[in-house]
């Protein structure tokens, strides 16, 4: 394999996991946009959804295998659910100190994080993919199938994303909410429900996430924390509060780990792109695309 082959492969690889942040940090960025808040349970809330649609693919609710599609759909409507039910829990904290909501998401990821362990034990497991295992060659680059729907799935919700909030009454109506509260308030807008909208999304999102990796990581309830500080790093580095941001930033990120890995070393591979993240804030402390729609915590 030449050098070319090499970095193709790298390149498509960085794509893969860049998707996976970046659907998480999509969570992180809407939330924050919506109510000004770090949702530090998100890595947990991406872990719990990943589990919501694996346990159904691999028979372990009453028995009942599903085929994975709809095994997919399934953890996505229940993660979305979870994230419904967390919206109702943070609104009554709403107009609290942002510090207490911010400490109170560090302890809900420490309850689902906990919550799994005592349901479906802290081992994990390997997952089989729905597709071939063997690779597809293309002019000399070796890609996995799994690879390619992760990569083709995440751009279709992404895109769906920006077209439902460009588009979509509810979309506009987050948008105007995210924008500004009170104004959107007064002019009859809905806060609370934009608000279990983006929790709702974002929830699904993760879960999307998840199941999509499922096949090429390990399902843990450990892999709440790495993923979800690697979705928090995007964000930040996309541009805290930006939608575009949070997509650009993992697939930044995701890049510089593939990148780092393939041509210095793979044990460098987290300090790498982390270094690269601290220098890009100093010449840009607002991030890549650099929105900044709200206050920081």
């Amino acid at each position: 394999m030449n050098i070319v082959s090499i970095f193709l492969q790298t390149l498509v690889g960085g794509i893969g996991i860049g998707s996976l942040y970046a659907l998480v940090a999509l969570g992180y960025a809407m939330i924050y946009r919506s109510m000004g808040l770090v949702n530090f349970a998100h890595g947990s809330i991406y872990m719990i959804g990943t589990y919501f649609g694996i346990i159904w693919y691999r028979g372990m609710v009453m028995g009942l295998q599903v085929p994975y599609p709809i095994a997919f759909v399934i953890g996505i409507l229940l993660t979305a659910g979870l994230g419904l039910i967390l919206e109702r829990i943070f609104r009554p904290l709403a107009h609290l100190d942002l510090m207490l909501m911010l400490l109170g998401t560090i302890g809900l990821g420490y309850v689902l994080d906990n919550l799994a362990v005592i349901i479906w034990g802290a081992e994990g497991f390997a997952v089989k993919s729905p597709l071939p295992n063997e690779p597809i060659v293309i002019g000399g680059v070796a890609l996995l199938p799994q690879m390619l729907l992760l990569i083709s799935v995440s751009a279709v919700l992404m895109i769906g994303l920006n077209v439902f909030l460009s588009k979509a009454k509810i979309g506009k109506a987050m948008r105007a909410a995210a924008a500004d509260r009170e104004t959107a308030s007064a002019m009859g807008i809905p806060v609370n429900t934009t608000n279990a909208w983006v929790f709702a999304i974002g929830g699904g999102l993760a879960a999307a996430a998840g199941i999509l990796a499922a096949p090429i990581v390990y399902v843990n309830p450990a892999m709440s924390g790495p993923v979800g500080l690697k979705g928090f790093a995007a964000f930040i580095l996309g541009g805290a509060g930006s939608i575009p941001g949070a997509i650009v930033g993992g697939l930044v990120f995701g890049l510089l780990e593939a990148i780092s890995a393939g041509f210095i070393s793979s044990a460098y591979t987290k300090g790498i792109a982390f270094v690269v993240m601290i220098i890009v804030l100093m010449f840009k402390p607002g991030g890549i695309v650099g929105e900044v729609t709200v206050d920081k915590v």
